[in-house]
């Protein structure tokens, strides 16, 4: 059985991104996603995205 493609964000990841933004954390990823440089992210997101399926942590 093929597994499910995740269309958006969890509940709870939303949830952390609201207490976040009351905080006045930063929530942008791209700022330390290992895919920010122009030739290697595509999506219509960058550079301000909040969540993105592709992420991953530079330097990890």
């Amino acid at each position: 059985m093929p597994k499910s493609k995740k269309l958006g964000p969890s509940w709870l990841y939303r949830t952390k991104i609201r207490i976040k933004k009351m905080l006045g954390m930063n929530i942008l990823l791209c700022d330390s996603c290992k895919w920010n440089w122009r030739s290697a992210c595509h999506r219509p997101e960058r550079p301000n995205a909040i969540w993105c399926p592709d992420y991953e942590k530079r330097g990890s």
